[in-house]
């Protein structure tokens, strides 16, 4: 509306120029021509009766005619104020709206400067959190290959506890064998022991006492090599059982742990990741909204450079006005000075006049 409102002002502003102009221009032809006439005639007179001197003009006809000039400059200043005036005028909406412009730029541009720190300053959050969460995956990806590693020794230990027990109950029942024959030749020669002297010779005896000498010893033999093979195996194999156990229960305690670390800053990437995609739609606005303000700030400049250079054709216009009235003002001051030097003469020629009455 301002905009719409100061165009019609100016074309309104044009025409009366144009009239005012007009009409001074007609009077600057009326007085050059009324001038031309005065000199035309004052010659004239002057050749067809040199011996009679010309007829002066009256100080009221040339006082009449000095104040028609003054008015008549006094009329062009206020029309140079009122100029001036309405230029102002018409300057100032140009003006606001040339102010107002720039300071939409301005707040677009630290409106866009803060969106751009906000966003640098996510980044280098999502950066911390992503550097975070890489190194407790990485982390969790080590604890995770411990454990399968222990989990797969745990089984093969597994595996080697049951071979070792499979042979043990082998062994365990070989021993229970050999006692269990033992205690049948023991029983056996017992019941031979209990029966008459006169059948038990000496020889018997002797065998029997070796056979079950050898067969303890051989008994012995066995449990003690049996001791020495399997035992040192089944402690260390007990040991290591307990130490995979225990390390087993502290991975597992160690990857709960991470778990639980892992899950707030899972939550938190994922806020972080909808903070990116509202700032990515704030920013697609903002640039959108800046578009058209570009748009319709450059509309804004378009029209006032329109009204800049309709301004410029009127100062011109001004320009050239103010031009005819100086010319105009140094024609007047010339007519004054020759108008200021007849009345001189006629002064003079009033007072000899006068004295030769």
């Amino acid at each position: 509306m301002p905009d719409v409102e100061g165009r019609a002002h100016g074309d309104t502003w044009l025409q009366r120029r144009t009239l005012r102009s007009l009409q001074v221009c007609e009077q600057i032809l009326k007085w050059k021509q009324t001038g031309a006439a005065l000199e035309n005639q004052e010659p004239t007179s002057a050749h067809s009766s040199p011996s009679v001197s010309p007829e002066p003009l009256s100080l009221q006809d040339v006082g009449v005619r000095f104040q028609y000039c003054i008015a008549a400059v006094e009329d062009l200043e206020r029309e140079r104020d009122d100029l001036i005036h309405e230029l102002a005028v018409l300057r100032e909406p140009s003006l606001e709206a040339v102010r107002q412009a720039h300071e939409e730029v301005v707040q677009a541009f630290g409106q866009r400067a803060r969106v751009e720190l906000e966003r640098d300053a996510l980044k280098e959050e999502i950066r911390v959190v992503r550097r975070r969460l890489f190194r407790v995956t990485r982390e969790c990806v080590a604890c995770q290959y411990q454990l399968d590693n222990q989990q797969k020794e745990l089984e093969k230990k597994a595996a080697e506890r049951e071979d070792l027990e499979t042979l043990a109950a082998r062994l365990r029942e070989e021993l229970n064998q050999l006692r269990e024959t033992f205690s049948q030749q023991r029983e056996t020669q017992q019941q031979s022991l209990q029966t008459p002297r006169s059948r038990r010779t000496s020889r018997e005896i002797q065998e029997r006492r070796r056979l079950s000498a050898e067969l303890q010893s051989l008994i012995e033999e066995q449990h003690s090599s049996l001791e020495e093979l399997y035992e040192p195996k089944l402690l260390q194999l007990l040991d290591r059982c307990e130490r995979g156990a225990r390390a087993l229960q502290a991975v597992q305690e160690e990857l709960q742990k991470l778990r639980e670390e892992t899950r707030p800053l899972q939550a938190e990437a994922y806020s972080l990741r909808l903070q990116k995609c509202s700032l990515q739609e704030q920013i697609s606005l903002l640039k959108k909204k800046r578009g058209d303000e570009v748009l319709i700030y450059r509309e804004q400049l378009q029209e006032l450079e329109n009204t800049k250079r309709e301004i410029k054709i009127c100062v011109q216009l001004q320009q050239h006005q103010n031009k005819e009235m100086e010319e105009l003002r140094k024609s007047l001051t010339q007519e004054l000075a020759i108008y200021k030097g007849c009345l001189e003469i006629y002064g003079q020629l009033f007072k000899s006049v006068t004295k030769k009455e």
